[in-house]
This record gives C-alpha cells, sequence and structure tokens, in this order.
C-alpha cells in the first residue's frame, strides 16, 4: 500500500504489508530530515494510510538508524551507523504511529526501517503457536557461525531471528554475505543488523542496513567498527512475502 500523508515532511512512503484479523506484518524503509519544520513539530511519527484491517494494536517495534563522522579532519575520521529502537503501534485504520526518539536529530538525518508483526490490542482468545521451520546458514567469509536462530514460515509473512558470532576479523573489511537455506526465496525486505560496538558519541549500538533478497541477507561493508568479546550482533525481523 502507499501511504496518503504523514506528519513529519516525508513523501509517499510504499508499505509492503499482510493483513489479516489475527495480526498484520508491514515493511518499509524511509528516511526523514531532522531539520523539517513539520518533523521539529511533531510529538509522535503519525503515516497515513488507507483503511487497514486492524483497528487498534499492541505496541510493537522498528529501527531508526543514523551516521556520525567522527575525527574530521583526521587521520582516524570514521562515519559510524547508529541505531537503536522504536515503540510502533496502530492508533486507527488509517494511521502507523512510530516513536519519536530525538537523540538522532543533531545529525540531520534519520532512517527508519519497519519489519514489523503487530498483534491486535485487547486480545483475550487462547494464541495460536506457529511451527519452527529448520533452516542453515553458509557464509562468504571464513569461520562464520550463528548462536541461535529461529525461523517462522506462514503463507503470506515469516520471522527470522539469529544471533551472529564472528571469530574472523575479515568480516570488518568486506560485505556481510549470508545465505539461509529454508528460508522463503518470495522475500525481498530491507533489514537490520544491530549489537556491534561503535566508538562515536552518540547513543545506541552500531547497527547497519541491509537488505534480503532471494534467501540471501547482504550487509554492505567495510565496519568501522571493533569486534570483540561480548558483541555479538542480532537480527530480528518479520517479513512480508511477495504476492504472485
Amino acid at each position: 500500500m502507499i501511504s496518503t500523508g504523514n506528519n513529519f515532511g516525508c513523501g509517499a512512503i510504499e508499505i509492503k504489508d499482510y493483513q489479516s484479523e489475527k495480526l498484520m506484518v508491514l515493511n518499509c524503509k524511509f528516511t526523514i530530515d531532522t531539520t523539517c519544520e513539520a518533523y521539529r513539530q511533531a510529538s509522535v511519527l503519525e503515516i497515513y494510510v488507507p483503511d487497514m484491517i486492524l483497528p487498534k494494536s499492541s505496541n510493537a517495534s522498528c529501527f531508526v538508524q543514523a551516521n556520525e563522522t567522527t575525527s574530521i579532519g583526521t587521520p582516524y575520521e570514521r562515519v559510524y551507523s547508529l541505531g537503536t529502537v522504536l515503540t510502533t503501534w496502530i492508533k486507527n485504520k488509517n494511521t502507523i504511529c512510530i516513536e519519536k526518539l530525538p537523540i538522532y536529530d543533531h545529525l540531520g538525518s534519520i532512517t527508519i526501517v519497519v519489519a514489523t508483526l503487530y498483534a491486535p490490542k485487547g486480545k483475550r482468545t487462547a494464541l495460536e503457536i506457529s511451527k519452527k521451520t529448520p533452516i542453515s546458514f553458509s557464509y562468504t567469509y571464513e569461520n562464520g557461525y550463528e548462536d541461535y536462530e529461529v525461523c517462522i514460515v506462514e503463507d503470506g509473512w515469516c520471522f527470522l531471528h539469529f544471533v551472529l558470532s564472528d571469530t574472523n576479523s575479515d568480516i570488518l573489511d568486506n560485505d556481510i554475505i549470508i545465505t539461509v537455506d529454508g528460508f522463503p526465496k518470495d522475500v525481498s525486505v530491507d533489514v537490520f543488523m544491530s549489537g556491534l560496538p561503535h566508538q562515536a558519541d552518540g547513543p545506541g549500538s552500531g547497527t547497519f542496513l541491509g537488505r534480503v533478497e532471494n534467501g540471501v541477507i547482504t550487509i554492505p561493508g567495510p565496519f568501522p567498527v571493533n569486534f570483540g568479546t561480548g558483541y555479538e550482533p542480532f537480527f530480528c525481523f518479520y517479513a512480508v512475502r511477495d504476492k504472485e
């Protein structure tokens, strides 16, 4: 679906959607100019859309990302990609709300990625449990492996979460490319890799934008971060499966 407007100064936003009376999955990515007057005046970010099935949802989450340049004009100048989590919810059949968190406003631009499942607010019936789908991973760099994974595949949507453990510093200098065997090939959405350390002044963690296409996750490098003990990046997203 295409948004009909918003209160933060962006153009039309294209949103992939899976909708039912039990849940909604939405996927989109958009960039906001934080110097825009409409954004400055907004207390909550609102995206206006055609009628959705859910009249209201419980709180869910999405991601925000921004770039900060440090040590400008020195040999140590680096651009760090920072990110954190935002609360999002369905306010009514025509309004998607996202928390406004101003911690990156001074950087001039933020990117929001919605890869989110929304559940009806006030649901009282028994939950339906989805079955896990077995998957396996292969990497373009040596010694790549994952500690933990959960994959759910349903008719119109899917979910993937895994923790990436790194034992090779070569990962810092190249694109991260991960093939996920068993994951649907009819998914084409923007994703986040979160949980890396960073040396910028801003809050949040090292967080990098990427994409999943045809069962392959690609995060463009290089990565101005130091991998070390206690830092294990992770992926966590819901995705709409492309309709025939």
